[in-house]
């Protein structure tokens, strides 16, 4: 591998020794300065060198200011300097090392010491180079597996929060919406955009507890009994416990949403009857989508609300079951979510296909073709 390497002295006897020094090396072209200003010139027109032989006492622009020019172009791309100087004393040797200098030969020189000195400084770089090189690699193949990662746990908390909601909501669509919603509130009470998408992804799984809910109270067509009400409202503590004992900011965020999700700002909410600003800012936020999406959705057990009568409830509810804060957000970006409601809502009943099965509604065959 071929190396430049500068040397900058203001006696041309001294550039033409260091010359002789390397001449015999093919691997070495050795460029010339007369000053430190027509130094930092040439590298300015040809790129930095893989090393520097710098002389001191030089007219102007001496060695020292070189050293503190060179100093931030080093910290992003290192090359070593050797000075070259018949400086001897303490002083100018503490005052060169410390301003950056990696090697102080002192002039005269003998030659097999200062070959010595260059070739171990080339080396050293070399080593420095290829360091850098296997960490770039490195990162990025630790960037690479991580974004695997993430994009694994997210397949992961999508399709479980899909698993709940198949069993009450064939399209699986609700969760999307929540989502989509939730994204928009969260933005307009000022999240930053990494707990922006946080709350995205958590979201759909504010449900994931009804997996422990038996199929005749989560799909009773009729009016729940007050047992069985409670059994529904096990769901959130059966969603926690199923996220519960992770070190994953994202589930961990989850579980927060599946208890908190049907607390209410008054404090008649469940499962802890928690109030105002005890109630987890991302539980509140789903809160109000939740509702909003289930008044405007019809299920088994209800017709859909009209719009407009939704939005009456919601701001009916404002510091009632809602926080007031998230209600103002909601009505902020309103018709951005009715956009979403509209576009994501699939118009077929919301009986689930297995249930349409029993009850004779579609054939085996037909519910195989809906889920293809």
């Amino acid at each position: 591998m071929r190396r430049t390497v500068y040397v900058a002295d203001d006696v041309p006897t001294n550039i033409e020794l260091v010359e002789a020094v390397f001449r015999s090396d093919p691997d070495i072209v050795i460029k010339k300065a007369c000053d430190g200003s027509e130094l930092l010139d040439e590298i300015q027109k040809d790129g930095l060198p893989d090393l520097i032989i710098l002389d001191l006492m030089m007219p102007v622009m001496d060695g020292f200011d070189v050293l503190r020019k060179l100093k931030d172009a080093r910290a992003k791309n290192y090359f070593p300097i050797v000075v070259l100087s018949a400086l001897t004393d303490k002083q100018s040797i503490i005052n060169a090392l410390s301003l950056g200098a990696d090697d102080y030969v002192t002039k005269p020189f003998f030659v097999e010491e200062l070959k010595a000195r260059v070739y171990n400084m080339l080396k050293l770089k070399e080593r420095d180079e290829f360091l850098n090189t296997s960490l770039d690699v490195m990162e990025s193949n630790l960037l690479e597996k991580l974004q695997m990662l993430e994009h694994t746990q997210l397949e992961i908390i999508i399709r479980l929060g899909k698993a709940a909601e198949f069993r009450d909501d064939e399209t699986g669509r609700h969760i999307e919406r929540i989502a989509d919603y939730v994204s928009l509130i969260a933005g307009e009470i000022g999240m930053n955009n990494g707990h922006v998408m946080m709350m995205k992804y958590a979201a759909p799984m504010h449900d994931v507890g009804k997996i422990g809910v038996p199929d005749s109270i989560l799909l009773k067509p009729g009016k729940l009994s007050d047992d069985e009400f409670n059994i529904i409202k096990l769901h959130t503590v059966i969603g926690g416990k199923i996220l519960s004992g992770t070190t994953l900011p994202l589930l961990e965020l989850a579980r927060e949403i599946a208890l908190s999700h049907h607390e209410k700002w008054d404090g008649s909410g469940y499962p802890f009857a928690l109030k105002g600003a005890d109630i987890p800012i991302s539980g509140r936020i789903v809160a109000i989508t939740d509702v909003f999406d289930a008044l405007t959705s019809e299920r088994i057990y209800k017709t859909a609300w009209p719009m407009e009568k939704a939005l009456d409830y919601i701001r009916e509810q404002r510091g009632k079951q809602f926080d007031p804060d998230v209600v103002d957000a909601f009505f902020n970006v309103a018709e951005k979510i009715m956009r979403i409601k509209q576009s994501k809502t699939d118009e077929r009943t919301a009986k689930p296909i297995i249930q349409q099965v029993l009850d004779g509604d579609i054939s085996i065959e037909e519910a195989i073709e809906r889920w293809r």
